[in-house]
């Protein structure tokens, strides 16, 4: 369980308010952020983060904006997308790292799925000279990728864009995606799905507005997969990457249960591999 719980308020347009799970660790230890993946309560990631906890580390895993505890709830008026979690939330989230853990050096953005998507863009963006004021931090990407329809094969190829069309169409009639209704995702806002599903059609980030380095020097990345995800298969994976440089290490472990997800039941290997990288950094 953790042992306290921040609140931030996102101002975007409208305001949110996110609740922030905390887990405190030992006062030197590395702080990690633990990004969800899209419609993903903050709750699923409770036996992850308490064994992180159990190593000593400092653990912090917050709601996305108006997802689970967090309100209000996405619709025209509460929109937000990708530029606005990459330039106002994560930073904000960063900070409050920073206030909460300041003898902890950098933090570690552990993105899950969607998470580690932003997390790499975030990376990408703050190597820029419009982010490079945004506060710095090393990434753990986990069963994340690219979501171009190029990246799958045969028949597969069909199913990203197809639902990201779906999706867009229902998001934009409905003012939200429904997404426990229809079996993928959360209550989203509309631009957020149209940011998402515009990557299944072109495989790059350029419509959300924000300048991204093509390479990182001297990045602290790693990736790791798992084998059977239909939803991050290795290419996706590896093009995901490569937005900060094929130097980026990946690897891919036999899957748990739902190779996407079932991890999350069973944390065990991917707490070790996350250990053993950080030891290695």
């Amino acid at each position: 369980m953790p042992q306290a719980v921040e609140t931030l308020a996102v101002p975007f347009r409208n305001p949110f308010h996110c609740p922030v799970q905390v887990y405190p660790g030992e006062r030197h230890a590395r702080p990690l952020l633990v990004l969800p993946a899209m419609g993903v309560a903050a709750r699923h990631y409770r036996a992850f983060a308490t064994q992180l906890q159990q190593q000593g580390l400092n653990v912090l895993v917050p709601e996305w904006p108006g997802q689970a505890s967090s309100h209000p709830r996405p619709d025209r008026r509460h929109d937000y997308g990708y530029r606005a979690l990459l330039t106002e939330y994560l930073p904000a989230l960063l900070r409050l790292i920073t206030a909460r853990f300041p003898d902890s050096g950098k933090a570690v953005l552990v993105g899950h799925s969607l998470g580690g998507q932003l997390g790499t863009l975030y990376l990408a963006h703050r190597a820029t000279a419009a982010g490079a004021a945004l506060p710095d931090a090393d990434l753990f990407g986990v069963a994340c990728g690219n979501i171009h329809y190029r990246h799958w094969q045969g028949r597969q190829r069909l199913f990203t864009p197809m639902a990201a069309l779906g999706f867009n169409l229902i998001a934009l009639l409905l003012g939200y995606l429904p997404g426990h209704r229809i079996g993928f995702g959360g209550h989203e806002p509309p631009q957020l799905i149209r940011d998402w599903g515009r990557v299944a059609w072109r495989g790059n980030f350029r419509h959300i507005g924000l300048p991204l380095a093509e390479s990182v020097r001297g990045a602290r990345a790693s990736y790791l997969g798992f084998q059977g995800d239909h939803y991050a298969p290795p290419a996706s994976t590896r093009a995901l990457a490569d937005q900060l440089g094929p130097h980026i290490p990946m690897r891919h472990l036999p899957a748990i249960g739902n190779p996407h997800s079932g991890w999350l039941k069973a944390p065990e290997p991917v707490v070790t591999a996350l250990s053993d990288w950080l030891g290695a950094c």
